[in-house]
């Protein structure tokens, strides 16, 4: 059961700040140009790019902060107050990524599918961040023992999950955005920008309770 409350939360978490229903606007309005196939096309290397960053950070980003001396509570104290800030935008409607949708217009198909499809908008500091923690302290869900070996395996597999399902979004974001419609989308944007605000408090909460011992 550990290892399922594990599995879930990293798959919640993840979903939750990397926030595909978000970007759907950004994507439809940096794609338009193009055909479908190739809008689907780039959508496929946009989440491979950004699942391939996310595991590379997340996986070795432990040994470069040991290497710098960051502590983790003091990464996570900054990540929380990172997403406090995103959950705000999002929650009052003030969303700086959409800046992209103007800078990225005369740039081409693949730049646009690198920067800022991949990264930032579906790998992030945000994201990075929540990943590095979940994945360095199971203790927190009492995975001990055997269930130790496995929850690096959960970890790698749930995060492919989050982003197949971000693609699998992405490919039918013109079907969502019409059944939506503009104000479906901006309810849903405050309630993940609510959750994300709850969130980034219980990282800033973890990381006070670390650092005093």
């Amino acid at each position: 059961m550990n290892l399922l409350n594990y599995f879930l939360t990293v798959f919640i978490s993840l979903f939750l700040v990397v926030d595909v229903i978000s970007n759907i606007p950004i994507f439809l309005s940096l794609t338009q140009r193009y055909e479908q196939k190739e809008r689907r096309d780039m959508a496929k290397k946009a989440i491979f790019i950004a699942l391939l960053v996310q595991l590379l950070f997340v996986i070795f980003g432990n040994y470069i902060f040991g290497y710098l001396g960051i502590k983790m509570y003091s990464f996570s104290i900054a990540g929380g107050i990172l997403l406090a800030i995103v959950g705000v935008e999002m929650l009052f409607g003030h969303k700086t990524r959409t800046e992209y949708q103007e800078e990225d217009k005369a740039e081409e198909k693949e730049n646009i599918t690198i920067v800022p499809l991949a990264i930032p908008l579906h790998t992030g500091p945000a994201s990075i961040l929540t990943g590095m923690i979940l994945f360095n302290h199971p203790e927190r869900f009492a995975i001990t023992g055997k269930e130790f070996y496995f929850y690096k395996a959960l970890f790698i597999l749930s995060t492919i999950l989050v982003y197949l399902v971000s693609l699998f979004i992405l490919l039918r974001s013109d079907l969502i955005l019409k059944f939506l419609k503009p104000i479906g989308m901006k309810v849903i944007t405050r309630i993940i920008g609510l959750l994300i605000l709850a969130l980034s408090v219980q990282f800033v909460i973890n990381g006070i309770k670390e650092a005093l011992g």
